[in-house]
């Protein structure tokens, strides 16, 4: 043990050059074997995503608070959403009905009772080059949202048990695809093809009406790429006076919608802004994009300017590594404490956790300092007592939130 401390201290040396007083501390980590990290449960504790590096090699349902990875039965291809309990994951698999496994593809849905079981299809749907494609869950994983085809006309669905695939309205000139859906099933965002690009709709799923954002034709450009749970928040892109679609939030307000920019609108001249997701507090996750680029940014508090999320991890005592690029930011918990991503094209998840001030502050008395490294040493891969991220025991990755925490409390 003596060795063992010995080689901590050491350690904890050179890490002190980084510590700093800070409002929150920031951890940067990989999901281990993971390409992806496509949605989280609202607590932050379940993440969906594809296995492999640079290529894809199945899915994976990872539990962040014991540290596990669950790889899922091959026959899943993409894992897209996660139920809030983390029971249910929407994605895509092979059509069953296809004899020709290698070709059509269909939304599905995993649970740890059925395997994977295909949501099927719209009946005129042509292989374009899928049949279905799930893209949402509600928090129960009871309602799933989409897309499917016409012939080859792209439109939304919404799934439930009790009713199957149903078609969503067609809206402006159809090819519509439903992107995201509120927590308890009702409120669908996406986009219709307006009178020249993608423009911002909603649907309800009770009665599969929908509604343009830029009624009567669709002629903004931009679509919808997030709902908070409650519904009442879209998050998207709009097209202002520059030939550029800006990050913006609508807000459900007595008249109806109302929309206002995000920031700048975006974090870099020129790139689009896209925003994904939004925590309790109003902090809104997303990144900006230009052709196949994408950098990941955070509008920290819901107010202020956008951004770069790397920055905001570098200046809140996080690493990330020089040759690391943190692309797009995917989702963000309710409590803003864990925002997960991955890189682009998809070449590896990650995960950022946001510890409150005093993160480290093991025996209670309003400081991180030697007495709690003293308390997380002794308990150093022995037992939980100087567990600071929650996954159950106390080992580097605890001593690092400690360092980047240190003095704290003066």
């Amino acid at each position: 043990m003596r060795n063992q401390h010995s080689h901590l201290l050491a350690a904890t040396a050179l890490l002190f050059v980084a510590a700093h007083a800070s409002s929150d501390t920031v951890i940067w980590e990989q999901i281990p074997g993971a390409m992806s990290a496509h949605d989280m449960s609202p607590d932050g504790r379940w993440v969906v995503g594809e296995l492999g590096e640079f290529s894809l090699t199945g899915t994976y349902l990872y539990d962040t608070v014991t540290d596990t990875m669950l790889v899922l039965p091959p026959e899943g291809i993409y894992a897209k959403a996660v139920s809030d309990d983390g029971t249910v994951v929407l994605g895509d698999m092979p059509d069953p009905d296809d004899p020709d496994p290698t070709m059509g593809t269909v939304a599905g849905m995993w649970t740890a009772a059925t395997g994977w079981q295909s949501l099927g299809y719209l009946p005129n749907s042509l292989e374009c080059p899928s049949r279905s494609d799930g893209y949402e869950l509600s928090a129960d994983g009871s309602v799933a949202v989409g897309l499917s085809w016409d012939g080859c006309n792209g439109r939304g669905f919404v799934w439930t048990q009790a009713t199957g695939m149903l078609e969503l309205e067609p809206l402006a000139n159809g090819n519509c695809r439903a992107s995201v859906v509120s927590a308890d099933g009702q409120v669908i965002g996406g986009f219709a093809q307006g009178s020249s690009s993608r423009t911002p709709c909603i649907w309800d799923a009770a009665t599969q009406d929908g509604e343009l954002l830029d009624p009567p034709y669709g002629d903004a450009l931009g679509e919808i790429h997030g709902v908070s749970d409650d519904g009442t928040i879209l998050l998207g892109e709009w097209l202002t006076t520059e030939p550029i679609t800006r990050a913006v939030k609508w807000t459900l307000g007595p008249d109806g919608w109302e929309r206002e920019q995000i920031g700048g609108g975006s974090l870099l001249p020129g790139w689009s802004g896209n925003p994904l997701d939004i925590a309790d507090d109003g902090t809104i996750v997303g990144f900006d994009s230009l052709m196949t680029n994408r950098i990941a940014w955070i509008q920290p508090g819901g107010t202020g300017d956008i951004i770069f999320l790397e920055d905001y991890i570098n200046d809140n005592g996080g690493y990330v590594p020089p040759d690391e690029d943190l692309h797009v930011c995917q989702a963000i918990s309710t409590d803003g404490r864990t925002i997960v991503g991955h890189s682009w094209p998809m070449t590896g998840g990650w995960i950022v956790r946001v510890y409150p001030d005093c993160a480290g502050d093991l025996d209670g008395d309003g400081d991180t300092d030697q007495a709690d490294l003293g308390i997380l040493l002794a308990a150093y891969q022995q037992n939980a007592d100087g567990d600071l991220d929650g996954d159950g025991d106390t080992d580097q990755a605890d001593l690092g939130i400690l360092l980047a925490d240190y003095d704290c409390g003066t």
